[in-house]
C-alpha cells in the first residue's frame, strides 16, 4: 500500500514517445502537478498492431496497473492499437475498486472523455468556405470501418449542406490514417482519375503529409493549385513542403480533463470546466501562411532532438555496455550514459530477483503482485543510496525510492529481449515532460547490454557443468523442472485414494545478486551443496528432488504425511543449508525461504506448484515489508555475525557502542525489525548451530556444546530441549 500522503494515478498508454500521446501526457501531468499528485505512465514500446511473438512480451508492463498502489486509472484507448491488447487491458480493469477513466473512446461501463471531433472538423471546414470561400472541398478521412472516420466526414458535411454546397459521396475518401493514404490520393489526382478540388482536408497529419510530400514530387503547386490542411498536428511539419496547416486536437486538455476528473472523484473537490476544443495552427499549405510563432516551437523542440541524437549517434554508449561483465559494470555504465535522455531527472532499473535465469515460460506467467523485484538507481533528483532496494512487483517501486524527491512523474518501460522479460526501466521527470524517441534508442541499447551479459552467465555456466540431460539440471544432476514434473506426475498416479505425497519447496537466495561472472563459480559450488543435501534427504525418505529454477528446489516424499513430521523435516533442511559456511558467508540469514503442502492424486502438479511458489512470494513481500526499516541492513550484519559464530562472546552492550545507541534503544530497535529480543535471538543462533553440527558432523555433544558458546553442557542440553522438544542424541538419531 501507498505510505505516503500524494495521490498516485496509473496511466496505460502504448508508445509514449509518439507525439500524439506526449501531448496528452503533457496535460496529464501539468494538472496533476497543479493538484500535488504523482503520475505513473505504463507504455511499451513497439505497440505492434499484430501479434509478434517476440515483442509480445512488452505488454506484460500493463499488468503493474494491478498495483495496490494505484488510487486510480486513466486509459489511453485511441493508443492502443492492437486488438487482443486492448481486450486484455479490459480484462485487467474488470475487477479495480478505484476511479477508471478512459479517454479517446467511448466504452459500456467507465467514464469516458474525448474531443468532439466532429466539432473540430466543422472549424477546419468553416475555415476554408468562410475564411478563403473555397466551395469545391474533398476530405480523406480513416478506415470506414471506424466510427470516427464517419464524424469526421459529418463534421464537413454539415458545414457544407448549411452553406448550401455541393459534398457527396465522391467527395469522401476512405484510408488508414497513415501516409500511404495520402500518397495514393495524390496520384489520383495528379493522373487524373479524381477530378482535383480547390482544398482537401485532411482527417489527420500523417495523411496530410503523404498528400503533400507526393505533390511536390511532381510540381503540383500547394496551395496555389490546391490547398491542405491536416488534423492532430503531430508535429513534424518541417520536414515537409510547404509547411502544413493544420488543426490542433487538443489532446493535452484531454488529459488535464482525465486528470482533475479522478482527482473530484478521490477528493470530492467539484469538478472543474476545461475547454477541450482545438485551433488552427496556420502554415503556408493554404492561403493563411505561416505563423512565425508555432514554427519557433517546433523548430527548438526538432533542434534539441537531433542534438541528442547526434550525441547518441557519435558516442560509444552501445560498445561500453556491452563489455560490463557484472550488474555493478553495468549500472556504472548507464549512469554514464544517462546525459543521453532528455530532461530525465531520475532512471532506476527494476529486475526480477531472477532476471538473470529467467525463461520465455517464466515471462508469460500469470502476473503476480508478490514476485520478488530488485531495484538499482542509475540517476536521482536527489542523493540517494546506491544500495540495491528489495521489494515486490505489486509495490511498482521501493517504498523509498532512492533520491527520488517529493514529485513523481515516472515513466514504466519494460525491458525485454527474445520473448523474456527481465524487468523495467522507471524514467522520472519532476517537470510536466515526457521521453522522445532518442530515449527508446537508449532503451535498445541497455537491454541488449543485459542480454550480452546474461548469456556471459549462461555461457560460464555451462563451462563448469557437464553430464547435460533432457530432464536433469546441468549443474547439480538434479532433475529440472521437466524432469521433476515427470516424476512427479508418475509418483501421484500411484497413489491411493487416501494416499498423498509431502512437496516441500526451498528458495535460496533472495536479494542476492550473483551475477557477477567472477562469481559464477561460488553460485555453482552453493548449488553442488544444496544440491547435495537434498539427495541425502530424499535418499532417506523415499523421495526424489530437482531443480525447478535458479535458486529454486523441491522435493518430495510419500513416506513423510504427518504434519508434524513435514515441519521437522522443514526445519532441517533450513538448518542445513542456511547454515552451511559458505551460504551464511555470502548470502546471510534473511535469503532462504521454504513452504510445503501435500499432493493427492486428484490435485492437478502445476496447480500445486504454483501455490507452493505463491505462498514463498508472500513470504518474500512480507520481509521486504520489514526490510524498510531505516536501520534494517545495520542490525542485520550484526545478526549474519551472530549466527556465523554464535559462540563468541556477544556483549549487548559493546554492540550497542559499536551502533553509538544506548542499550534500551537498541533493544526495542532489534526487537522492532526482527521480531525477537537480542538476548532470545542470541540463544536461536546458538540452538540453531547446534542444530546443525548434530545433523551434519560427528562432533561430540561436550564439544558441539562449547562451540555453541556454552560453558556447561547440561545447560545446553536443557536449553536445547526447551527449544527443540528433543535432546541433542535423539535429535542427531533422527538425522537424514
Amino acid at each position: 500500500m501507498k505510505t505516503d500522503n500524494r495521490p498516485l494515478i496509473g496511466v496505460i498508454t502504448a508508445r509514449a514517445s509518439q507525439s500524439e500521446q506526449r501531448h496528452l501526457l503533457k496535460g496529464m501531468l501539468s494538472k496533476a502537478d497543479e493538484f500535488g499528485i504523482d503520475i505513473a505512465v505504463f507504455s511499451n514500446v513497439y505497440n505492434f498492431a499484430e501479434y509478434f511473438a517476440e515483442t509480445e512480451v512488452e505488454n506484460k508492463i500493463y499488468e503493474l496497473v494491478r498495483s495496490e498502489r494505484l488510487d486510480g486509472v486513466i486509459i489511453n484507448s485511441e493508443s492502443l492499437i492492437y486488438p487482443d491488447l486492448r481486450e486484455t487491458i479490459n480484462e485487467l480493469i474488470t475487477d479495480l475498486k478505484i476511479p477508471v477513466i478512459i479517454t479517446d473512446a467511448e466504452i459500456d461501463g467507465y467514464t469516458c472523455i474525448n474531443t468532439d471531433v466532429k466539432r473540430d472538423l466543422r472549424e477546419i471546414a468553416r475555415h476554408l468556405t468562410d475564411v478563403h470561400g473555397f466551395r469545391d472541398i474533398d476530405l480523406i478521412t480513416g478506415c470506414k470501418e471506424y466510427e470516427t472516420s464517419h464524424l469526421r466526414a459529418e463534421g464537413v458535411r454539415e458545414v457544407m449542406e448549411e452553406r448550401c454546397l455541393p459534398f457527396g459521396e465522391d467527395n469522401v475518401i476512405y484510408g488508414n490514417f497513415w501516409y500511404d493514404s495520402g500518397e495514393q490520393l495524390a496520384e489520383e489526382y495528379i493522373s487524373g482519375r479524381r477530378r482535383l478540388p480547390q482544398a482537401v482536408i485532411c482527417a489527420n497529419d500523417y495523411m496530410a503529409f503523404g498528400l503533400l510530400d507526393k505533390l511536390f514530387d511532381h510540381d503540383i503547386a500547394v496551395p496555389d493549385e490546391l490547398s491542405v490542411i491536416g488534423y492532430e498536428h503531430i508535429g513534424d511539419r518541417i520536414y515537409h513542403s510547404p509547411v502544413l496547416t493544420t488543426y490542433r486536437r487538443n489532446r493535452a486538455a484531454i488529459g488535464a480533463k482525465a486528470v482533475a476528473l479522478v482527482y473530484s472523484i478521490l477528493t470530492g473537490a467539484p469538478m472543474e470546466e476545461i475547454d477541450t476544443s482545438g485551433y488552427l495552427i496556420p502554415g503556408d499549405s493554404c492561403p493563411c501562411g505561416m505563423e512565425k510563432k508555432y514554427l519557433r516551437e517546433e523548430l527548438a523542440e526538432v533542434r534539441q532532438i537531433q542534438t541528442y541524437n547526434g550525441l547518441n549517434f557519435c558516442g560509444n554508449f552501445e560498445q561500453q555496455s556491452v563489455t560490463c561483465r557484472s550488474i555493478s559494470d553495468y549500472i556504472r555504465t548507464l549512469q554514464d550514459f544517462s546525459y543521453l535522455i532528455r530532461n530525465v531527472s531520475g532512471i532506476y532499473l527494476c529486475l526480477h530477483e531472477d532476471w538473470c535465469t529467467r525463461s520465455r515460460k517464466d515471462s508469460v506467467n500469470e502476473f503476480s503482485n508478490n514476485e520478488p523485484m530488485i531495484c538499482y538507481r542509475i540517476i536521482s533528483p536527489e542523493n540517494g543510496s546506491d544500495d540495491p532496494q528489495f521489494f515486490s512487483r505489486g509495490e511498482l517501486y521501493p517504498a523509498e525510492l532512492p533520491g527520488a524527491g517529493d514529485k513523481r512523474f515516472l515513466y514504466f518501460a519494460p525491458l525485454f529481449s527474445e520473448g523474456r522479460e527481465f524487468g523495467h526501466f522507471i524514467f522520472q521527470y519532476t517537470t510536466p515532460d515526457t521521453y522522445d524517441s532518442v530515449m527508446i534508442e537508449w532503451l535498445k541499447i541497455t537491454v541488449n547490454a543485459l542480454q550480452v551479459l546474461r548469456m556471459k552467465n549462461d555461457i560460464n555456466t555451462l563451462l563448469e557443468c557437464s553430464n547435460l540431460s533432457e530432464y536433469h539440471d546441468t549443474a547439480t544432476g538434479l532433475y529440472n523442472k521437466r524432469g521433476f514434473m515427470g516424476e512427479l506426475s508418475n509418483a501421484r498416479k500411484k497413489l491411493g485414494c487416501e494416499e498423498k505425497l509431502s512437496l516441500i519447496m526451498i528458495r535460496t537466495g533472495i536479494f542476492s545478486d550473483d551475477s557477477r561472472i567472477d562469481k559464477k563459480n561460488l553460485s555453482v559450488r552453493l548449488d553442488i551443496e544444496i544440491s547435495e543435501c537434498l539427495n541425502r534427504t530424499a535418499a532417506d525418505i523415499s523421495g526424489f528432488c530437482g531443480k525447478l529454477s535458479d535458486k529454486l528446489y523441491i522435493i518430495a516424499s510419500s513416506c513423510i504425511t504427518a504434519d508434524e513430521d513435514i515441519g521437522i523435516l522443514a526445519d532441517k533442511l533450513y538448518t542445513v543449508i542456511s547454515h552451511s559456511p559458505i551460504y551464511i558467508e555470502e548470502r546471510g540469514l534473511d535469503t532462504l525461504f521454504i513452504s510445503s503442502r501435500q499432493i493427492s492424486a486428484a490435485e492437478n502438479c502445476d496447480e500445486c506448484i504454483a501455490a507452493l511458489s505463491e505462498e514463498i512470494n508472500m513470504k518474500i513481500k512480507q520481509l521486504s515489508d520489514e526490510r524498510r526499516h531505516t536501520y534494517y541492513n545495520d542490525y542485520l550484519k550484526v545478526r549474519n555475525s551472530m549466527y556465523r559464530d554464535p559462540g563468541k562472546d556477544w556483549d549487548a552492550q559493546k554492540t550497542c557502542r559499536d551502533f553509538r545507541l544506548s542499550y534500551g534503544h537498541f533493544r526495542a530497535t532489534y526487537k522492532d525489525i526482527f521480531g525477537i529480543s537480542f538476548h532470545q535471538d542470541l540463544i536461536m543462533s546458538r540452538i540453531t548451530m547446534a542444530k546443525y553440527l548434530l545433523l551434519t558432523t560427528s562432533i561430540s555433544i561436550p564439544a558441539i556444546s562449547f562451540k555453541c558458546g556454552y560453558k556447561d553442557e547440561k545447560y545446553f542440553m536443557r536449553q536445547f530441549r526447551q527449544m527443540t522438544g528433543s535432546t541433542p542424541n535423539r535429535y542427531r538419531s533422527s538425522a537424514f
